[in-house]
C-alpha cells in the first residue's frame, strides 16, 4: 500500500514539473516571438531573419563548449571555469599547424581536437582525480577551475601576443545569399559539422556500453562502482570529451571569427548562460539553451550596440535563476 502511495506522488510530482517545464518553455516561446515580431515591424524581415541565422550559427558553436561543460558537471560536480581556454587551445593549435608548420587547416583541426582531449584526461589525471582523492569541497574545486583558467589565459597571451590572428585557408569567401539572408561557406559548413558532432555524442551516450557507463557515473557514483563500472576511467573519458567538444567548438569560432587569446574568456559568459537556461548537466538542455542564447545574443544588436550585446545574456541568465533556478530541461536535482 505504501509502495503505491509513494508512486503515486511521485507520478504527480512528475507531471506538475512536466506542466511547469511547459509552461516556462511556451511564455518563453512567446516572449521570443514578440520580439522578433516587434523587431519585424520596427526593422525588417532580412535583418531580423539574419541576425538569427548568425545568432544559431553562434549558438551551435557555443553548444559544443557548453556540452563538454555540461558532461562534466554532470559526472564530477565540477563547474569548469576553465572550459572556454579548451576552446583557445584548439584554436590556438589549429592557427599554429595551419600556419606555422604549413599543414592543411582542416588536418590541424583534427589534430587539435584531439590535443585538446589529450589535455582534458591529463588535467583530470593530474589535477582533478588527486583533489576528488583528497575530498576537497566545491568552494575549493572552483577556486581551482578559475585558477586554472587565468593560468593558461596568461599562457596564451604569452605565446600568441595580444593581436588577432586567421587561418591561411577560408579567411575571405563570398557569401551566399538566400533570400536577401548572407552566410559563407564556412559558416555553413560549421552549423553542419555541429550538427554531426551532437548527433555522435548523442549515439555515444545512448548506445554504447562506454557511454551508457558515463551516465550511470552522471547518476549515481556509488551505484555505478557497485556494478563493475571503472569510475576513474570513465571520469577520465568525460573530461577528454569535455575537452575534445570545446576545442571544436573554438576552432569553428576560429574560422568564422579571428583566433585571439582570450577568445574562450570572451566567450564563457554566453556559455555559462546557456547551459544555465537549458539546465546544467544536461547535454539537450546546453544545445537548446546555447541556441536560444546566440539568437538572443545577435538580435540584440538590432538595438544595441554590438559592444553591449553580451548583457543579453547575462540578462538572461539572472532571469532564467529567478524564474526556473534549474533551467528549461533541467530538474531540481542533478542528472547526467
Amino acid at each position: 500500500m505504501t509502495a503505491q502511495v509513494d508512486e503515486k506522488v511521485a507520478t504527480a510530482a512528475g507531471a506538475a514539473r512536466s506542466q511547469r517545464r511547459r509552461v516556462v518553455a511556451v511564455a518563453g516561446s512567446a516572449v521570443g516571438l514578440a520580439v522578433l515580431v516587434f523587431g519585424v515591424l520596427q526593422r525588417g524581415a532580412t535583418p531580423v531573419l539574419q541576425t538569427v541565422v548568425d545568432g544559431s550559427r553562434l549558438g551551435l558553436a557555443l553548444a559544443l563548449i557548453g556540452v563538454g561543460l555540461s558532461l562534466i558537471y554532470a559526472t564530477t560536480g565540477i563547474f569548469n571555469f576553465a572550459q572556454g581556454e579548451f576552446a583557445t587551445l584548439g584554436a590556438a593549435v589549429t592557427l599554429w599547424l595551419n600556419t606555422a608548420l604549413g599543414l592543411p587547416v582542416i588536418a590541424a583541426a583534427v589534430i587539435a581536437v584531439a590535443v585538446a582531449g589529450l589535455a582534458g584526461l591529463s588535467s583530470e589525471r593530474v589535477l582533478w582525480r588527486p583533489l576528488r582523492a583528497r575530498r576537497v569541497d566545491t568552494i575549493s574545486a572552483l577556486v581551482v577551475a578559475i585558477g586554472l583558467g587565468l593560468a593558461l589565459r596568461s599562457l596564451f597571451l604569452a605565446l600568441m601576443g595580444g593581436s588577432t590572428h586567421s587561418y591561411r585557408e577560408y579567411s575571405i569567401q563570398n557569401p551566399i545569399d538566400i533570400a536577401g539572408v548572407s552566410i559563407t561557406p564556412k559558416a555553413l559548413w560549421s552549423c553542419i559539422v555541429c550538427l554531426a558532432a551532437f548527433a555522435l555524442l548523442g549515439y555515444f551516450l545512448k548506445k554504447t556500453r562506454a557511454g551508457q557507463a558515463i551516465r550511470a557515473v552522471a547518476d549515481d557514483k556509488t551505484l555505478a562502482a557497485a556494478s563493475g563500472i571503472a569510475v576513474n576511467a570513465q571520469l577520465s573519458l568525460v573530461w577528454a570529451i569535455g575537452g575534445a567538444l570545446a576545442a571544436l567548438g573554438g576552432v569553428l569560432l576560429g574560422f568564422v571569427e579571428q583566433v585571439r587569446w582570450d577568445m574562450g574568456n570572451q566567450v564563457l559568459l554566453l556559455v555559462i548562460a546557456g547551459v544555465t537556461l537549458g539546465g546544467l548537466g544536461t547535454v539537450a538542455g546546453a544545445v537548446v539553451g546555447s541556441v536560444v542564447v546566440g539568437i538572443a545574443t545577435q538580435v540584440s544588436t538590432l538595438w544595441l550596440p554590438a559592444e553591449l550585446k553580451y548583457v543579453t545574456a547575462l540578462l538572461l541568465l539572472v532571469l532564467i535563476l529567478l524564474v526556473r533556478p534549474q533551467g528549461i530541461l533541467g530538474r531540481r536535482e542533478r542528472l547526467g
